[in-house]
């Protein structure tokens, strides 16, 4: 096809699939609530992609390139597809083995009403990274921990903001979060690249977090007290074998980690190691889950392949506990993949379409400085989540959108991924009709308007990440002639 029958997109038709996509995906979460994850938004991203490949055709672009620009995409999405494939293998026998029970059992040790705020985020922190969902450590020990603090005197806004805080904390580093998969993807950014890249900016805010919980701890009234960590202490005891020894898996996998070994290996060898420590240190965990409730070789096997490939489901007696230790294996992880796989179709046809490189002239015609870029990105993130309601779009979306402008301005893709993640994963729950907002609104019975004043995490990570970009603090540059290494900082 020659280039002269090609005709450059206008500003409007650039922003046509854009506005399709926002509009779907807002009659989605008004409509269908929190089951928009489960196919509807893949529906919108498959009906916003038809739209921009209609009008690339439109304007001269054939199919076999549009076709090519999805391709080259969706190769580029494989890694982190097998990641979140071992990932839900992982979570699955460290689930099983005790590791992450004894996580929250010693965790709880912490609580006392002199440093409960900060307790509270510290533990949610810990959580989140140990279950890569912010979600459900806020339904589970958030919902326990709001009971222990109103109980204790503290407002329940505080209370809440220390939980929301603490959980979206983990979501935003943990390897196995979902958006911290996505944001790495989208970028094409090595998982735990982009992990320690992001600490730059994430453990400053936390800090600062931890400090003005500190300080509300002491305005807080500390009277009165609960059990409910210690009944929950209780139950994980009776069900599970808790034991230090537990978190030498974790240990080692973290060591592995941090000699730079790549992600799907470490993750693959952790699950392996999670499944022995199954067999060693929960034989009567694994016999309740056998049909004949016996330890046996083929009830091992069983129990061991349905919590490496489908939902496992404890029964402690504790409707808490039980939905904090449920896993999903890889089947809990299809959804997300399944929302890659459309979200870079779309992207595909957005920047084979030439809609991407409009839009970003557009925007960035005035942006002379990376402190410039890195806060449009932000902006652009959390506008995302705004009108989008969904933070998988406002990573998704702006991290295509931007891609080029940051590779034109010889900055590595992490800065792009931090970005996204500082901006993009921690607002989505400060906006109440956001799915994670009016999500966690129901779960504790707050009220999103509520908690957000108190939801400092969720502030400082995009004030920080722009801060750090204003300052050239931290900005990782390339050469243009060189190419990224697989796994480097």
């Amino acid at each position: 096809m020659s280039n002269n029958t090609i005709k450059p997109p206008t500003l409007l038709q650039s922003i046509i699939p854009i506005i399709v996509l926002i509009g779907l995906i807002s009659c989605n979460v008004l409509l269908l609530g929190n089951d928009t994850l489960s196919g509807a938004n893949q529906l919108a991203l498959l009906f916003a992609s038809a739209v921009a490949a209609f009008i690339s055709w439109r304007n001269g672009i054939k199919w076999t390139d549009t076709m090519q620009g999805m391709i080259h995409t969706l190769i580029a999405a494989i890694p982190a597809i097998l990641i979140l494939l071992v990932i839900g293998m992982l979570s699955g026998t460290w689930m099983l083995s005790g590791i992450v029970p004894s996580m929250i059992y010693y965790g709880l040790n912490i609580l006392e009403p002199s440093y409960f705020l900060p307790a509270t985020l510290i533990l949610c922190s810990i959580i989140s990274v140990a279950v890569g969902s912010s979600w459900s450590t806020i339904a589970t020990i958030g919902v326990a921990l709001l009971g222990i603090g109103k109980a204790l005197g503290f407002s329940e806004a505080i209370v809440a903001g220390a939980i929301i805080s603490g959980a979206y904390f983990g979501d935003k580093i943990s390897p196995l979060s979902d958006t911290t998969n996505l944001a790495s993807a989208v970028t094409e950014t090595p998982l735990f690249t982009h992990i320690r890249y992001m600490m730059y900016t994430t453990v400053p805010s936390m800090l600062l977090t931890i400090g003005l919980f500190v300080l509300l701890t002491f305005v807080g009234n500390q009277s009165g007290s609960d059990n409910t960590s210690q009944e929950i202490q209780n139950t994980i005891s009776s069900f599970y074998h808790v034991s230090p020894w537990l978190f030498v898996v974790p240990i080692i996998t973290i060591f592995m980690i941090v000699k730079k070994i790549p992600a799907v290996p470490v993750l693959f060898i952790g699950a392996l190691l999670g499944a022995i420590t199954a067999i060693i240190a929960q034989p009567d965990v694994i016999a309740s889950l056998t049909p004949d409730g016996k330890f046996s070789l083929t009830g091992v096997y069983t129990v061991l392949a349905k919590c490496l490939y489908g939902t496992t489901e404890v029964s402690t007696g504790n409707p808490a506990v039980d939905s904090l230790l449920t896993t999903g294996g890889m089947g809990g992880m299809l959804n997300t993949i399944w929302l890659i796989i459309t979200a870079m179709m779309f992207g595909g046809i957005m920047e084979a379409g030439q809609f991407l490189e409009k839009i970003m002239i557009t925007i960035t015609k005035k942006v002379s400085s990376t402190g410039g870029l890195v806060s449009a990105t932000a902006g652009t993130t959390i506008l995302f989540n705004l009108t989008a309601g969904d933070q998988y779009m406002a990573i998704v979306i702006p991290g295509k959108m931007f891609a080029k402008s940051f590779r034109q301005a010889r900055l590595a893709p992490q800065v792009l991924s931090r970005t996204l993640e500082d901006s993009g994963t921690v607002t989505s729950v400060l906006i109440p009709w956001n799915t994670c907002g009016a999500t966690q609104a129901s779960i504790l019975g707050v009220a999103t308007a509520v908690y957000a004043p108190f939801a400092f995490f969720c502030y400082l990570s995009p004030i920080m990440t722009v801060v750090y970009a204003w300052l050239n603090i931290k900005i990782k540059r390339i050469n243009a002639e060189t190419k990224l290494p697989a796994e480097s900082d």
